[in-house]
């Protein structure tokens, strides 16, 4: 018997984008709605051949607890949507947080949402505007890497939606923040070179920004891809996702990023730590597409998720890879700020970056200090505490 899929329009934005003016196709959809299917399944079934090889934005609902969501793009939706079906049958393995939670109800219980349909090149921007404006709860992160492609289409299209975008955020905003970011990738985009020969290549759509923190109002150097940067800087690929993740200073006086930077952000990055017992080694987990997949406290907790040997484990740590994964080790502090306080204005006085350097102020000893944190009580006048306000004082 033949099952009928009904497609039915729900309520949820009226963006009005007109995305087909760059991109003509038999689809089913009319393009300034958005539109809705009760199943994955059905939703899948109605147009894995409707939308083979086109770009859009989508959306998960579980109907379990329509709380839990997640937003996604894809510049083949079609595709994309079918390793969701293998996904919750089972036949593929989660390869992110947020797949192991889609993978963990059937294709059933996920309610589709296509949000747009649209190119290649304007996919990740329409993917940056949903996750600002409907906040998901599956997504970990909200904030999108631009990336830039020449036979994606038109940079002046992409530029035009960016400043449209824009124009609907507060200046002060998150919104406001990240597409100016990709304004300026986008706009310096349009005055590199790229090469052509390097096309297939995985990393190919992303820009690579080099500042120099001693001379902040210098514009930066721009790599048009990651393998250029790498053969420039004379650098390794697991090198490089080191120092930008960890917002590493790179050979005394470099600061390397995939997006533009302000001179506001050069502060929060730092030398490179060595041999220091205060920091826990974290294993952050990248895609192909560089975002971060996973993250693991320990290489213990990396074994048992992929149901690996320790060894294997550390092993792949050591080398910076995983299967397909690249491994990036992020170094977490255990140090807690102190603060000090007049005992008697209770005015603060100094702040101390650790306990190491609040013994050291005060001219006593380890235990002294944790002592005088754990109580508060008033020493040579001066009252140290972890919290940055005091509590009353009885």
């Amino acid at each position: 018997m033949k099952r009928t899929v009904v497609v039915a329009k729900i309520p949820y934005n009226r963006w009005g984008f007109s995305p087909m003016s760059t991109y003509s196709s038999n689809v089913i959809f009319n393009n300034s709605n958005d539109y809705y299917f009760d199943s994955l399944e059905l939703g899948y079934e109605q147009i894995k051949f409707s939308l083979l090889g086109v770009a859009g934005v989508y959306k998960l609902i579980n109907k379990r607890n329509t709380k839990r969501f997640y937003i996604g793009s894809s510049v083949n939706l079609a595709r994309r949507l079918s390793e969701y079906i293998n996904l919750t049958n089972g036949i593929r393995i989660p390869q992110s947080t947020s797949e192991l939670e889609i993978s963990k109800s059937s294709a059933s219980d996920w309610i589709l949402v296509i949000l747009n349909i649209t190119s290649p090149q304007l996919s990740l921007i329409y993917e940056q505007y949903a996750l600002i404006k409907f906040e998901p709860t599956i997504n970990k992160y909200f904030s999108v890497v631009p990336k830039i492609n020449l036979q994606w289409g038109d940079l002046d299209l992409a530029i035009h939606k960016i400043e449209m975008f824009l124009s609907l955020f507060d200046e002060r905003s998150f919104g406001f923040i990240r597409f100016k970011i990709f304004l300026k990738a986008f706009t310096i985009a349009k005055e590199l070179k790229f090469d052509s020969e390097n096309i297939d290549n995985k990393h190919y759509t992303t820009l690579v920004f080099v500042y120099d923190k001693n001379l902040p109002a210098k514009e930066p150097i721009v790599y048009s891809s990651i393998n250029k940067s790498l053969k420039s800087l004379l650098i390794s690929y697991g090198s490089l996702m080191e120092y930008v993740t960890n917002k590493y200073i790179f050979k005394e006086n470099f600061i390397l990023s995939f997006e533009p930077l302000s001179i506001e952000n050069f502060t929060a990055y730092n030398y490179k730590p060595y041999s220091d017992h205060l920091l826990r080694k974290n294993v952050i987990v990248f895609n192909d597409d560089l975002e971060p997949v996973f993250e693991f406290n320990s290489a213990r907790e990396m074994a048992r998720h992929f149901k690996i040997d320790l060894k294997l484990a550390r092993t792949a740590i050591a080398k910076g890879a995983y299967q397909d994964y690249t491994l990036v080790i992020k170094e977490v502090s255990f140090r807690k700020k102190v603060f000090v306080f007049d005992s008697l204005t209770l005015n603060l006085i100094i702040e101390l970056k650790s306990i190491t350097e609040a013994f050291n102020y005060a001219k006593v000893n380890f235990y002294t200090m944790k002592n005088l944190l754990k109580t508060n009580k008033p020493y040579n006048n001066k009252i140290y505490s972890f919290s940055k306000t005091l509590p009353i004082q009885k």
